[in-house]
């Protein structure tokens, strides 16, 4: 069997498929990875095909002021809105270039199966004609079927306003959705011989055709009783990040020597002004004199010039290895980083940025796993004070994480997740 992984965004998007192109590949499976250009070199060396997609869509997407504009929450409602519409101008652009690779890609390598995420769109198409053979990869919930219990996720990560409102925010989203989904592919529908494709057809696949893996914690969200059988909350899977890791001798010696340790990261997201959320946060652990390890990875966090001996500088570190160590963990909300911190039973403080992240602050604070969080735009010394006294004292927080990390241990069945790929 040969599969094509198309992921498309930040780390946390790409994380999910490398684990499952791992359990295909146990199976004997041929994988093709095409991801940002970005991530050549953390893909080769798992060994596994690689296609690079333009680094631009990182670039202007993650990378860029603008971006950084959106997902630090900066700036008037009015401005972020222009710089939300110049970057989707700038995205629509790329993503012609990207679907154009999609379909060569697919008719180059002509796979048996496709896995791939919300930004890929050809699958759609190509799923359309190869019944069960195109899956839509999700790391989370509220963006396509609809939720009784949430509305649709949008900048700021929805919330409940009532059933009928919740199930109706779906809707025009999704329609949209698929217009333009239709519209970009409309130069290879000829290739589709006898397939009727239209928007509303392009909907009825996503929605209610095509199978859709929800790799997340059933213990942090649940199947909705009215989703249907080809939509699965399958469980968190990651891949083993550590093989070809090792920690330096000062990494160790600050763990041995210090206890009840934070580690504060803001993964792939950045902000506009890291220096000053940096030392929003060291001004607080100086204080206090917390022991801390900070994260700079894609530069949403700076270690500065001098600091304290109690707090340490990382960058890229492996969450699977740091996370056992430490007692609490402060972060952006993604959801590759919420679940693991869960996984290894860490109290959390979620500081989200956009999107999904609102919803994991919000799931976070309601399975009572830590406190609610502090949104990067409005993150302050007084509030962050307070958040993060509070997770480290409220016992009551790593009591409760310890306790889903239990429930999670035996929530991902990689041979019952195989089952529902081939059946």
């Amino acid at each position: 069997m040969k599969a094509i992984l198309f992921s498309l965004g930040s780390r946390g998007d790409i994380e999910p498929f490398l684990a499952l192109g791992e359990i295909l590949r146990d199976k004997n499976w041929e994988i093709i990875c095409v991801f940002p250009e970005q991530f050549r070199e953390m893909v080769e060396k798992e060994g596994y095909s690689f296609y690079g997609f333009n680094k631009e869509f990182i670039e202007i997407l993650i990378l860029s002021k603008k971006a950084n504009l959106i997902t630090g929450g900066e700036g008037s409602l009015l401005k972020r809105i222009r710089t939300l519409s110049s970057l989707t101008k700038s995205v629509l652009n790329v993503n012609k270039e990207i679907t154009n690779q999609q379909r060569d890609i697919t008719n180059q390598e002509k796979p048996d199966y496709i896995f791939y995420n919300q930004k890929c769109i050809y699958p759609i198409i190509w799923g359309m004609k190869n019944q069960n053979r195109s899956i839509l990869v999700n790391s989370f919930p509220c963006l396509f079927h609809k939720v009784k219990s949430h509305s649709i996720i949008g900048l700021k990560g929805g919330g409940d306003y009532g059933a009928f409102l919740n199930t109706l925010s779906y809707s025009i989203p999704n329609l949209v959705r698929s217009v333009v989904i239709h519209r970009t592919t409309k130069r290879f529908h000829k290739e589709f011989k006898g397939l009727k494709i239209n928007p509303l057809k392009i909907s009825n696949a996503i929605l209610k055709k095509e199978k859709s893996f929800y790799t997340i914690s059933p213990t942090l969200f649940p199947k909705p009783n009215d989703w249907h059988g080809k939509v699965n909350v399958v469980g968190y899977y990651e891949r083993s990040k550590t093989k070809d890791w090792k920690p330096d001798n000062e990494l160790l010696d600050f763990i041995q020597t210090h206890k009840k340790i934070v580690f504060i990261s803001f993964g792939s997201i950045s902000n506009p002004n890291p220096e000053e959320k940096t030392s929003i946060i060291l001004n607080i652990l100086k204080k206090h004199k917390i022991p801390a390890i900070i994260n700079t990875s894609w530069g949403g966090l700076i270690k500065p010039n001098e600091h304290p001996d109690h707090i340490h500088f990382v960058q890229n570190i492996p969450y699977d290895w740091i996370f056992p160590k430490v007692y609490a963990v402060v972060h952006h909300g993604g959801s590759g980083t919420t679940h693991t911190a869960l996984k290894f039973g860490c109290a959390s403080l979620v500081i989200p940025h956009f999107i999904d992240q609102f919803f994991w602050n919000k799931t976070v604070a309601k399975l009572g796993a830590g406190p609610k969080g502090i949104s990067i735009k409005k993150l302050n010394e007084k509030d962050f004070e307070f958040k993060l006294l509070d997770l480290l004292k409220n016992e009551g927080y790593k009591k409760k994480a310890k306790l889903i990390a239990v429930k999670m241990q035996n929530e991902s069945d990689k041979n019952k997740l195989y089952e529902m790929i081939i059946k």
